[in-house]
């Protein structure tokens, strides 16, 4: 393969050759997180798949343009989340995507990302994300950071700036929530 040389690099490693525009490792950073983020946006962006994809190129293009802003000194997973962080609140920001979204939501789901779930699984997981966008948006942000993008809670802290407690017990009353609201 063409990129053997920085396939077994960190991805801190990788961002230190990318300040150096070095192409490939940009390629595999991008390989290594563009649907993870893709994943993320689309569920902080209203399911929206065109946006979300938007917003995973807007945040490589960053990287691209400026690479100088990542401290290597740190770990780069919660940086990037960080930036797809604060695009999503510059973007509520923006707009009043709150009603745009109610009646997009309303459309007929598309099961496209979970075909390889049961329908069993299917249903939970609708269930459960429809729950999460009923939330605010700090919550929702907060749950999706934990359980999709499997950051630690002390990285969560960090990144939003707020102490670890308060983090767990939101992911606790989030969790409560869904659980309660699950049972029938």
């Amino acid at each position: 393969m063409f990129f053997t040389k920085h396939i077994n690099k960190t991805d801190e490693e990788l961002m230190v050759l990318i300040k150096k525009r070095d192409n490939q490792a940009f390629s595999i950073l991008y390989s290594r997180y563009a649907d993870r983020l893709c994943a993320f946006f689309y569920r902080m962006l209203w399911a929206d798949r065109e946006m979300a994809e938007d917003f995973v190129h807007d945040l490589f293009s960053k990287i691209i343009n400026k690479p100088d802003q990542y401290n290597e000194a740190y770990p780069l997973k919660p940086w990037l989340f960080r930036i797809a962080s604060n695009m999503c609140k510059n973007a509520y920001r923006k707009k009043n995507f709150e009603n745009a979204y109610r009646e997009m939501y309303q459309e007929e789901t598309s099961y496209e990302e979970s075909h390889d779930l049961s329908l069993d699984e299917v249903v939970l997981t609708d269930q459960v994300h429809e729950l999460l966008d009923q939330m605010e948006e700090e919550r929702k942000l907060i749950f999706l950071l934990r359980y999709q993008q499997e950051l630690p809670i002390q990285t969560i802290a960090e990144m939003l700036d707020i102490s670890e407690g308060t983090i767990k017990s939101r992911l606790f009353y989030t969790r409560e929530k869904i659980k309660t609201s699950l049972k029938y």
